[in-house]
């Protein structure tokens, strides 16, 4: 008597199962503590991308050091980079609104995606556009 223990179809469903409990993994993402981004952005070399999704005249008035502003919702639609492995933090108007665009990121394949929330939340040295 012979036991096939692999039924037609299994193999797919199995693949579709990881597939699905990799994107459920990647969704979570890991909230930025102020001081823990005050120390990288305090770093001589940046590796990482910092992104403020703030209105472009709040970013004007002030932002955190190396930031680089993609005003929501238009950067739903921007890819930051094409390594799906670069570290990348996000902050905003609200910690709801840099959570929004994380996930996005997450779904979209990035792997290491961070999110500090609210600017006004941050207690570190601000750039100033001059206007």
């Amino acid at each position: 008597m012979h036991l096939n223990l692999v039924y037609p179809g299994m193999i797919t469903v199995l693949i579709l199962l990881v597939f699905f409990i990799l994107s459920i993994v990647r969704i979570r993402h890991r909230v930025l503590a102020g001081r823990e981004l005050l120390y990288l952005t305090g770093q001589d070399s940046f590796e990482f991308i910092l992104i403020d999704v703030r209105k472009t005249r709040d970013f004007e008035r002030g932002h955190i050091p190396n930031a680089m502003n993609v005003p929501f919702p238009g950067c739903m639609e921007y890819l930051p980079t094409e390594n799906m492995f670069e570290k990348i933090y996000i902050y905003g108007t609200s910690r709801h609104q840099a959570r929004l665009v994380a996930i996005k990121l997450g779904i979209t394949g990035y792997f290491n995606v961070s999110y500090f929330g609210a600017f006004r939340q941050w207690k570190g040295p601000v750039i100033k556009e001059e206007q």
